[in-house]
């Protein structure tokens, strides 16, 4: 059956259901297809609702019920099981149709956003690009869908900005068949209710917006989005023409202040699929304080909570980039992962990847920042001078390309630090902390350059501020326990180390040893030193040179191997018990 959708086709472009029937069995039996027999499961359903013309009706509630056996009270909204599952299965066709790209060739996609899956011919790299670009300059919207809809190729290319480009970059943009992501873009809207609260959330909303637009990790929209139920055909197009290529959130906000305090209500929507991602609730209280801190605080925390390293867009879509990994923005997401794990085959793998990014986008001031922090924090200590002055050349163009990022800004601050530059560092890491006061991570590292100079007052400050912004933060938590521990109150040192979750950061470990060697805790000595020695024999030995590396100021370095002493380390010398 030929689809009226695309009558107006060339006939070498038409798919009729029974060959998109034959490539749906062809592809479930071939054992080349790496995919679960759940996911198989839900292809086979999805694509037979499409067939029998039912595909308005498939939802995340008809999956989760129909194919992976939810109960009747599937509840999508703390239930992602679908939306992960079709991130597996969307990553599984691409990979299964990246060695089958015979021009001619029936394929399956699963655009992002949607549940449906849609039937195109393999077109020839180049006519891809030229649709594309043509979609672009004179964006055009299908007519209303009918119940069977095989999209061709060349709807593919208008129909959306999202599946348009990822057409182009499995296809055409690179030989290696890397995929470039993008920034996400993301829509605010508040919801009034229409009352004297108005006003009061009207500036929440717009002290929002300020604070996103200062984080690196997003495309803010420039106007409200429509609610989903209103987000259709239009919306999309909306959306498409803010920023091709990028997967689209609409945060919905509601302002409930009480006796207690203030508190804003968010979700975060999918508006292409209408579907509720995450949803919260921010709370401040007021504690006699005026309402402009009040105010700042809740901004601080919904900014952090929606577009911090570790906030919930991002978290999104580092799930996505698991399921599919790519160059550009999902790789510079899975640096930041890899820089907080300190797992080497992840800091391999990200550096390949910046590379490569780096090699097709040369300007891109995210990656040139990345490459800078990625070279100096997986260098050992001993031996990163021979790469800070690489860093720095990448940082330096990082600010020149976006000098108003605070992500340049940190990478800048970090590559003069390591090269020796401390002042420069400084000043640099206050500049950042300017350009995005709630980037917590910011304040944190300059802390610790501050604190391993021997400025204890100013490193402590810095640290205090971070957490303040973003609760447990490690640099921030290092810090406080050598401060702790400097000041003699090695209980609160242990606590403050144990904060951190035992996450194998090494000087972590090193302080939380020395902590228990001064309280003379044989147990807490014992459980530590096994620890550490499974990833460092016979640490002591080099010890002191580490901490030399790593700039630490010898009051700092002699005060923890006092205590490394009492815990029964075989030092090279005897050292006085000093704080």
């Amino acid at each position: 059956m030929e689809v009226d959708f695309n009558v107006d086709m060339p006939d070498s472009e038409r798919i009729s259901e029974e060959e998109a029937r034959a490539e749906l069995d062809r592809l479930l039996s071939d054992p080349q297809f790496h995919s679960t027999e759940r996911n198989r499961n839900f292809l086979r359903f999805v694509a037979q609702e499409m067939f029998e013309g039912r595909a308005a009706s498939v939802k995340a509630y008809t999956i989760a019920v129909d194919v992976f056996g939810r109960p009747s009270s599937f509840d999508p909204t703390t239930d992602p099981i679908v939306r992960i599952e079709a991130t597996r299965l969307r990553a599984s066709l691409a990979q299964y149709y990246e060695s089958r790209a015979e021009e001619g060739s029936v394929r399956i996609e699963l655009p992002r956003g949607r549940y449906i899956p849609v039937f195109t011919k393999a077109p020839p790299q180049a006519e891809v690009v030229e649709e594309c670009e043509e979609a672009e300059e004179q964006p055009v919207l299908p007519p209303a869908q009918p119940s069977h809809s095989f999209i061709t190729k060349r709807h593919l290319a208008v129909a959306a900005g999202v599946v348009c480009i990822t057409a182009i970059s499995l296809v055409a943009v690179a030989a290696n068949r890397r995929v470039f992501s993008d920034k996400p873009v993301v829509a605010v809207e508040m919801k009034l209710a229409g009352d004297g609260t108005d006003a009061e959330a009207g500036l929440i909303r717009d002290y929002l917006m300020t604070a996103l637009s200062q984080f690196q990790t997003l495309t803010l929209a420039a106007a409200e989005m429509p609610s989903p139920v209103k987000a259709t055909v239009p919306a999309l197009s909306w959306f498409r023409s803010a920023r091709r290529a990028a997967n689209p959130y609409h945060v919905v906000l509601k302002y409930h202040p009480d006796i207690n305090g203030r508190a804003v209500w968010w979700q975060v929507v999918d508006p292409v699929s209408g579907e509720a991602l995450r949803s919260g609730v921010e709370r401040a209280t007021p504690d006699d304080r005026p309402d402009t801190e009040v105010r700042r605080e809740l901004v601080t925390d919904l900014a952090t909570r929606f577009a911090g390293p570790q906030g919930v867009i991002n978290n999104i879509e580092y799930t996505r980039e698991l399921a599919a990994p790519s160059l550009g923005n999902g790789c510079i997401l899975r640096t930041g992962v890899a820089l907080e794990r300190q797992d080497a085959a992840e800091l391999d793998a990200v550096r390949d990847c910046l590379a490569a990014t780096l090699q097709a986008m040369p300007n891109n001031p995210d990656a040139n920042a990345a490459m800078a922090v990625t070279m100096i924090e997986s260098a050992a200590p001993e031996v990163v001078n021979g790469t800070a002055a690489q860093a720095l050349l990448l940082a330096n163009k990082a600010v020149a390309l976006a000098p108003m990022s605070d992500r340049a800004g940190y990478a800048q601050m970090l590559a003069l630090y390591h090269n020796g530059q401390s002042e420069a560092a400084f000043v640099a890491g206050y500049r950042a902390m300017a350009l995005n006061p709630n980037n917590s991570f910011i304040p944190a590292k300059l802390g610790a350059m501050f604190f391993a100079n021997g400025n204890w007052t100013e490193g402590a400050n810095l640290a205090s501020r971070a957490e303040q912004i973003n609760g447990t933060q490690d640099d921030a938590e290092l810090i406080l326990a050598l401060d702790a521990y400097r000041k003699g109150d090695f209980t609160k040192a242990v606590l403050k180390v144990q904060q951190m979750g035992h996450s194998g950061n090494y000087l972590a470990d090193v302080l939380e040893l020395a902590a228990f060697g001064q309280l003379g805790d044989a147990s807490g000595v014992r459980e530590t030193m096994d620890r550490v020695t499974r990833y460092r024999d016979r640490f002591w030995t080099t010890f002191r040179a580490d901490m030399i590396a790593r700039r630490y100021a010898p009051a700092m370095i002699d005060g923890l191997e006092a205590g490394l002493a009492k815990a029964g380390l075989p030092l090279a010398q005897p050292l006085p018990a000093t704080n």
